[in-house]
């Protein structure tokens, strides 16, 4: 393993562990930088702050699992096994998503799954500048995103094959009818 990766490991480690145990807003880069076992320097070479860090870590199972749906996936599928990781990380993703900060991780999830679905339709052909499909992207961004952090904070008891199904069965119809549409486009 390089320098690089071998830092960026730490880092992870590190962020995960203390968000099993506090809020982000709560963790200093020291606190991080300290439970790593590097330096200071070395973490900024890597990142901007400790919400970068946060962003990343996130990006390393997310992208694997919902971000499958751009690699031919269904979209049922690709939330089963996203909501499987998150269950299994929900004590450092609760604390990763109560913070505030315009760079947490709520505002990231938001973005990195608008660029999904965004990249699942036009592979099948929609046209995403439509003004019906802009807020049918919306709305099944934020709303998907905001019922699943419901679910994995146990505010929703459901297994999740029910609450993947549920999504999917409750998208907008403007995306809905892409689901099972083959990749038109690359």
């Amino acid at each position: 393993m390089d320098e690089k990766a071998d830092s960026r490991k730490k880092l992870s480690e590190a962020i995960e562990y203390l968000l099993g145990r506090k809020s982000l807003d709560d963790i200093p880069v020291s606190e991080i930088v300290e439970k790593a076992g590097i330096s200071r320097r070395t973490f900024y070479r890597h990142f901007c702050d400790k919400y970068e860090l946060v962003n990343w870590y996130y990006d390393e199972f997310y992208e694997e699992s919902f971000g499958s749906i751009v690699m031919g996936a269904g979209l049922e599928e690709a939330l089963v096994q996203c909501l499987r990781i998150y269950w299994q990380k929900r004590n450092v993703l609760k604390h990763a998503y109560e913070s505030r900060d315009i760079n947490g991780l709520k505002n990231h999830d938001i973005q990195i799954t608008r660029r999904i679905y965004e990249t699942f339709l036009k592979q099948r052909g929609a046209d995403i500048r439509s003004e019906i499909m802009w807020f049918s992207i919306e709305m099944a961004v934020r709303g998907g995103s905001d019922m699943v952090i419901q679910w994995m904070l146990g505010n929703i008891e459901l297994p999740a094959e029910k609450m993947a199904r549920l999504i999917c069965e409750t998208l907008p119809e403007a995306i809905k009818k892409y689901q099972m549409q083959p990749v038109t486009h690359v």
